[in-house]
């Protein structure tokens, strides 16, 4: 148990942290680049902060996982992937907008978008390392 623990965190880790690469820096980049004037400039210095988000964050969704899975299905990972996502898109992404003019719209609306696909296949992830196999509910 401990073992599927272990790798599941650090696999949902290392697949927050690409996909939140591929988000954030490939795909959102230009979006942030245009916003620069009035977000913050040295987001590097404030790198560490993102890293504990991405290890807490992965914990808590792999520690919830392990005690709430049931029917070792993939249904059960993509489920679960969905209700954190939705949960985590919209409360961290509409907060952000309505907290700040500086975030439009249109920014928060993909970031809900990319954050419940990355949480879905972060669900995925663990039903296949907590299951050795996706098998398919009928």
């Amino acid at each position: 148990m401990k073992a599927k623990f272990f790798l599941g965190w650090l696999s949902v880790y290392v697949v927050n942290s690409f996909t939140g690469y591929l988000i954030h820096h490939v795909i959102l980049g230009n979006t942030y680049k245009a916003l620069a004037g009035s977000l913050h400039a040295h987001v590097i210095s404030r790198l560490w902060a993102f890293i504990l988000i991405s290890l807490t964050g992965s914990f808590f969704f792999t520690f919830i996982y392990a005690n709430w899975e049931k029917t070792e299905t993939i249904s059960e990972g993509l489920k679960y992937g969905l209700f954190i996502g939705v949960w985590m898109g919209l409360n961290v992404s509409l907060t952000a907008y309505a907290g700040s003019e500086l975030i439009p719209l249109s920014v928060a609306a993909e970031w809900i978008t990319f954050t419940i696909l990355q949480y879905i296949l972060s669900g995925l992830v663990l039903a296949f390392i907590y299951h050795n196999t996706f098998k398919i509910k009928k």
